[in-house]
C-alpha cells in the first residue's frame, strides 16, 4: 500500500495508480453504508477498510498471510472480506469497471457480522453472493428489463446443467463451463424479489432454514418465472 485516503465512514489503502478508484469508493462507501445501515438496521461507529492492490501477487499474499495458508483463495478470486476489511486486486487500466467491488464485499461483511454472527458455517453462498450483487449496485443496469432480459437469456443459454444451489462452495463447483454460480443467484435473488413482499425479502436473510428451501429447487421455478414474464416458448 502506498497512499492512504481517511474519512468519517471509511480509510482506504491503495496503490497509487489505483487514485480514481479510491476516489470514487469514498463517494460509493457514504450512499452505501447508509442504505446497508437501514436495511440491516444497524448502527455503525467503526470505520470500514479497504485495501486495494493494483499487482495479483501483493493482492494473493496479503490474504495468505491474513489466513496463514496458501491453499483456499479461489484462482478466479479478486476480492475478499477477510478480518472485516475489503480486499481486492484492481487493474489500473479498467478500475473504475471495479468500483462495486467495494459495496459487494461490504454487503458480504455486514451479513457475517450482524445476521450470522461471525458464524461463519450458517453461511449460504449461493444467496449470500446473489444479495450482494443485487444489493451492491453492480447489477443496477439490469434494471431497464431490455437489459436485464438480454442478461437473463445469456445466462440461461450458458447453463448447460443445473446445481444444487445449497451445496455450493466457492472453487470449482462455483463457477466452470457448465453454469456460472454469480450469475444464477443473482438471478435467483432477483426472482425473490419479485414474488416476495419487501418485509419478506428483508426478513428472509435471517431465515437460514427457508433460504435452504428455496434453494432446493428455485433456478427451476426462476427460469419457469422469467420464460413467462418473457414469453419465451420453454
Amino acid at each position: 500500500m502506498q497512499k492512504v485516503l481517511e474519512t468519517n465512514l471509511c480509510i482506504i489503502y491503495y496503490s497509487d495508480s489505483l487514485q480514481k478508484l479510491a476516489d470514487a469508493t469514498i463517494n460509493l462507501l457514504k450512499n452505501k453504508i447508509k442504505q446497508y445501515k437501514i436495511f440491516f438496521g444497524i448502527d455503525l461507529y467503526e470505520k470500514i477498510i479497504v485495501n486495494y492492490f493494483d499487482n495479483i501477487g501483493d493482492f494473493r499474499e496479503f490474504i495468505y498471510n491474513i489466513r496463514g495458508e496458501k491453499d483456499s483463495l479461489p484462482k478466479y478470486a479478486k476480492g475478499t472480506y477477510d478480518e472485516g476489511m475489503i480486499n481486492a486486486y484492481i487493474e489500473s487500466n479498467n478500475q473504475l469497471e471495479r468500483i462495486y467491488t467495494a459495496s459487494h464485499e461490504l454487503f458480504h461483511i455486514f451479513y457475517l457480522k450482524y445476521i450470522l454472527k461471525n458464524d461463519y458455517s450458517k453461511r449460504i453462498v449461493w444467496y449470500d453472493e446473489g444479495m450482494a450483487q443485487f444489493m451492491s449496485g453492480e447489477k443496477d443496469k439490469y434494471s431497464d428489463k431490455d437489459c436485464f432480459k438480454d442478461f437473463y437469456l445469456k445466462v440461461k443459454e450458458e447453463t448447460k446443467s443445473i446445481p444444487d444451489l445449497n451445496v455450493l462452495e466457492h472453487g470449482e463447483s462455483f463457477c466452470n463451463n457448465k453454469y456460472n454460480g454469480y450469475d444464477l443467484s443473482y438471478l435467483c435473488v432477483t426472482y425473490l424479489n419479485y414474488i416476495l413482499k419487501p418485509d419478506e425479502f428483508r426478513s428472509l436473510m435471517s431465515d437460514f432454514s427457508q433460504i435452504r428451501n428455496y434453494g432446493n429447487k428455485i433456478i427451476y421455478k426462476m427460469f419457469d418465472y422469467f420464460d413467462n414474464m418473457f414469453n419465451i416458448n420453454q
